[in-house]
């Protein structure tokens, strides 16, 4: 079965729309590029696939329980604080808790109050596979090289793409969409991150022109 289906996909207010009668099928272990110029709509495709927006026209069947991560051309306005927090922020909800517990545990004064949100964060973590979810975020950012403590803000152009990449791989996606991932990055991070999508990734959809 397909991972990912769309039929007659249309999208947008000009006439013609600018995604017009869009079809396309994505299997497990294909490795699709989507080439073409700017404002043709590829990153709006993506975004459609992602289910960040809905198509004006057409069908779009998702696998039930697919799992997709993306990596965007732009640096997303909730990436701040260390590394680690913004790996861990693509988790969602229990990547949330993640950090805030983490953050509790380091404070050294004894607080009661303090003392109980981290336990109720604790229960929290338990019930959804948080510890699951701080591991693999550890992995993921070994591979990157970059000091997890490290402020997000103070990284180079490249380095904030191979920690959002690593975000991105660190939820282990069933399908894995790059918008254009070698923007801002020298040669020997472009081959880093080819070599870790070919250990770690088995399908993915990446954009380029």
């Amino acid at each position: 079965m397909a991972l990912i289906t769309l039929r007659g996909v249309c999208w947008g207010f000009d006439d013609p729309p600018l995604l017009d009668n869009i079809s396309l099928t994505i299997n497990k272990g294909e490795r699709v590029c989507l080439l073409g110029r700017n404002g043709v709509g590829k990153s709006t495709l993506l975004k459609l696939i992602s289910g960040q927006l809905t198509a004006d026209q057409g069908d779009i069947q998702i696998q039930t329980g697919l799992k997709i991560s993306w990596l965007e051309q732009e640096v997303p306005e909730d990436a701040h604080g260390s590394v680690f927090d913004v790996v861990a922020s693509g988790w969602g909800e229990s990547g949330r808790a993640l950090i805030e517990y983490r953050r509790l545990c380091d404070e050294l004064e004894y607080n009661p109050v303090v003392q109980n949100r981290v336990e109720d964060l604790r229960v929290i973590l338990d019930a959804n596979d948080g510890w699951d979810i701080a591991q693999n975020t550890e992995k993921a950012l070994t591979r990157t090289h970059i000091d997890p403590a490290a402020a997000f803000s103070d990284l180079s152009a490249g380095k904030k793409r191979r920690v959002l990449f690593a975000r991105a791989i660190a939820q282990m996606p069933d399908l894995l969409l790059l918008d254009e991932p070698t923007n801002h990055l020298d040669i020997d991070t472009i081959l880093w991150m080819e070599t870790t999508l070919k250990r770690h990734v088995q399908t993915l959809l990446f954009v380029t022109h």
